[in-house]
């Protein structure tokens, strides 16, 4: 699973997704939601507490939760009907909060280019969002 797929589960449409390994590993998205179309920006960290998804989602206590973010949920299982179910109501309303900040294409790029003088990276979120 990813940000992609916590925006898709949330209902959104998402036209285009790439990922920075800028200084704080950047993503951007082009997406329509609820009638807007447009972009959302978010950063994935250096390391899995610095990663809100992998904060959320990539640490398992509860064994269902766990077969079920692995794919191999057993059908019969109770646990894994409610692990399935709390997981994708879970990546919905994390995808939301991302989606509650669409933006457009230039404030994107304000973000982009903020750091252009020493981030090497800057210039392909700068052309990967002109494309857009």
């Amino acid at each position: 699973m990813s940000y992609k797929a916590a925006m898709e589960a949330a209902g959104a449409r998402v036209i285009a997704f790439e990922t920075f390994g800028s200084y704080q590993g950047d993503w951007f998205a082009h997406v329509e939601y609820t009638g807007v179309t447009g972009i959302v920006q978010g950063c994935y960290g250096s390391c899995s507490h610095c990663d809100a998804f992998e904060s959320e989602f990539g640490y398992r206590e509860d064994e269902c939760n766990e077969r079920y973010a692995e794919g191999r949920q057993a059908e019969t299982c109770t646990g894994c009907s409610v692990a399935r179910a709390d997981y994708q109501e879970r990546l919905a309303a994390f995808g939301r909060e991302y989606l509650d900040n669409i933006v457009t294409k230039e404030e994107a790029m304000k973000y982009a280019k903020r750091n252009e003088e020493w981030d090497m990276e800057a210039k392909e979120m700068i052309d990967w969002l002109e494309a857009q």
